[in-house]
């Protein structure tokens, strides 16, 4: 009887343990209409070492969702909070997405919302992704709206080809070069997702170019387009995304830079 009781006590203690280590993550807002996924993507990492990052959660907006105490990056649609997010055990962590309207002095019926990289805010979420991720947090179609969530064919995980893996075996590679090994030792040695940047051409248009070392030990230039954080709408629609800068623009038209989160400038 003593050890039925003893059993019975520690799965109690064990349950009760785990439900504190539960924390809910909500993220609030509405989506655009032509925002097509709507679905948020949250990836606990373990801050304290590179790549320690659990598989992806996704959940619907305005919905509290449990998931374990921990650190996150939490996307929607292509957009990223501009910081890591702490969630609590026994708390909600609320997360608010920005409503971004077409400007007036935007007219057409194609007008495209993306990711402005010429900003440091920008900028720096690819950075926080591939330094705790060790790839990038979306994927991306190459010649379509950006954000899938699925493994497609190669054309359809575009973006999540760059993991950098290759860098633990590139001393094995005899005719690795030199390019390479600068890349790789930018990689390994980073402190920070600062230590990264030199990896990176941010440009004005919403692309920017990754120097990425391919498995023989050579470096490919690859060109990001741009990050649209919707299907093409028209200027009457709207788009919700998370703090950061964008741009919007119509076909033949000019850009217009949008930030929104008036905190982080």
């Amino acid at each position: 009887m003593k050890n039925i009781w003893i059993i019975f006590s520690s799965l109690l203690f064990a349950g009760i343990a785990q439900a504190q280590a539960t924390g809910s993550l909500q993220v609030n807002g509405q989506a655009g209409k032509f925002q097509i996924m709507q679905k948020v993507k949250a990836v606990r990492c373990d801050t304290s070492k590179r790549g320690a990052c659990d598989d992806p959660v996704f959940f619907n907006l305005n919905t509290p969702q449990a998931v374990p105490e921990g650190s996150y990056i939490v996307g929607f649609e292509n957009s990223i909070n501009p910081e890591m997010v702490r969630v609590t055990a026994g708390q909600t962590t609320n997360l608010n997405l920005e409503r971004v309207a077409v400007p007036a002095t935007v007219k057409g019926q194609k007008i495209r919302v993306y990711r402005d990289f010429s900003s440091t805010v920008e900028q720096n979420k690819i950075l926080m992704s591939m330094y705790y991720m060790k790839r990038h947090f979306f994927r991306l179609d190459k010649e379509n709206f950006g954000d899938l969530y699925l493994t497609g064919a190669w054309e359809r995980d575009f973006v999540q080809r760059f993991s950098y893996n290759v860098c633990s075996r590139l001393k094995d590679f005899y005719n690795a070069s030199d390019e390479a090994k600068e890349v790789c030792a930018s990689v390994t040695q980073a402190k920070s997702p600062a230590g990264l940047a030199a990896m990176y051409v941010f440009n004005n248009d919403g692309t920017f170019t990754e120097n990425w070392v391919t498995e023989p030990g050579d470096v490919i230039p690859s060109k990001h387009p741009r990050y649209l954080v919707s299907a093409p709408m028209t200027d009457q629609d709207f788009v919700a995304v998370f703090p950061g800068v964008y741009k919007v623009q119509a076909d033949g038209g000019k850009a217009v830079i949008v930030k929104t989160g008036g905190g982080l400038y």
